[in-house]
């Protein structure tokens, strides 16, 4: 049986020159960057754009990777754009592009940005659920997916599959956070947009990813790579073998081997380039979700009032601009004096608040009885 690829290139720094370096070094594993696009071909290219964070608080896909791709895009003759949806709720768009660098790029390299919102929607079909994905993904010829590695309170871990997840415009994913509270039923609509919007190339930003409770709060992580494959599910499969995490864990990640849409066996990947020593460190989140899911609906209610986790608001960093508020998919919020206020029966511990949040003023409040069962569980 033929091996599934994985291209990995050493990258220790945003700097131009070894971007481009790396990236020529991945991707030439690979076959190059020709091996994928045609002259003439409207190449979409995808970067993790969560919310309007400034590039070296690692939340968002670094700039300097998505233009010299786009420059490699330009040099083969190919139509590059740049294109995502944001969490949450949001007025300008203008402020995403800005804070995160892309605006800067389509500026220098005069391509387009592409707004999934205002580019429109079509409806595409899976597992018996409907799902309206933009237009900007029918209207490529090629995709380029572009995420970062982050860890995500709710996921567990964020990278290929989940990134595609953003090719559903506007607040409509937080109406599918509404409708799927559970961890488990969540990824699975992820799972079925990866499968719809299925990228042509995944192309990972590892120079710099977040650990601790991602994926807009956590901190920033020095990996030093930057990883490529066709194959979206073996490189979210790799990736978390060498960040210690069992794959199997991460719902989405699992979902997606379970229904045969990529590789989920290690021995089964050919490691192309640099193959990088195992991150014994890397700080994972408390995946407060799912430790509910596993409770029986029985006992949930009579449990609950003595082990539970749920957001809460540091006043100290709030800025009560009730972004937090607005994104909420099950109005568990309101607006407070100080600081928002949450309805806590209604939350649904989606962590869209946390997600959103531009300053970082969320954390994790738990229970005793909680942090001493967390500690026997996290030992799995």
């Amino acid at each position: 049986m033929e091996k599934t690829p994985i291209s990995i290139a050493k990258c220790n720094s945003y700097a131009p020159l070894e971007i481009q370096e790396s990236l020529n070094e991945c991707l030439n594993h690979l076959g190059g960057l020709k091996s994928f696009i045609n002259k003439k071909d409207r190449v979409l290219l995808k970067p993790n754009m969560l919310r309007a964070a400034q590039p070296d608080e690692q939340v968002t896909t670094h700039p300097q990777l998505v233009e010299s791709l786009a420059g490699m895009v330009l040099e083969e003759g190919a139509i590059p754009v740049i294109g995502d949806s944001p969490g949450g709720f949001f007025r300008d768009i203008e402020k995403f592009w800005k804070s995160t660098g892309y605006q800067d790029i389509s500026k220098k390299l005069g391509i387009e940005l592409v707004n999934f919102e205002s580019a429109g929607s079509y409806i595409s079909k899976r597992s018996g659920k409907k799902y309206p994905l933009s237009r900007a993904v029918l209207d490529a010829d090629v995709i380029i997916n572009l995420p970062k590695i982050k860890t995500h309170s709710l996921t567990l871990f964020t990278c290929a599959i989940k990134n595609m997840y953003g090719t559903v415009p506007g607040f409509t994913k937080a109406d599918i956070h509404r409708k799927n509270p559970k961890p488990s039923e969540f990824a699975e609509s992820v799972v079925d947009v990866y499968a719809l919007s299925r990228p042509t190339l995944n192309l990972v930003d590892g120079v710099w990813g977040m650990e601790g409770p991602g994926p807009s709060g956590g901190d920033p992580r020095k990996l030093g790579m930057i990883l490529a494959s066709t194959d979206g599910v073996a490189l979210d499969t790799y990736i978390c073998h060498l960040l210690k995490m069992p794959p199997h864990k991460v719902p989405s990640t699992r979902i997606a081997i379970k229904q045969g849409l990529g590789e989920g066996k290690l021995e089964n990947m050919d490691i192309r380039g640099w193959n990088p020593p195992v991150v014994d460190d890397f700080k994972w989140p408390s995946n407060i979700a799912y430790s509910v899911e596993m409770i029986p609906s029985s006992l949930s209610r009579a449990i609950m009032k003595f082990w539970w986790a749920r957001p809460a608001i540091n006043p100290d960093k709030c800025k009560n601009c009730n972004i937090c508020v607005e994104s909420c998919p099950v109005q568990a919020m309101q607006h407070g004096v100080l600081v928002p206020e949450f309805n806590y029966s209604d939350c649904i511990n989606c962590l869209c608040c946390m997600e959103v949040c531009p300053h970082r003023a969320f954390y994790q409040d738990k229970s005793k009885l909680y942090n001493l069962t967390s500690r026997f569980s996290s030992s799995d």
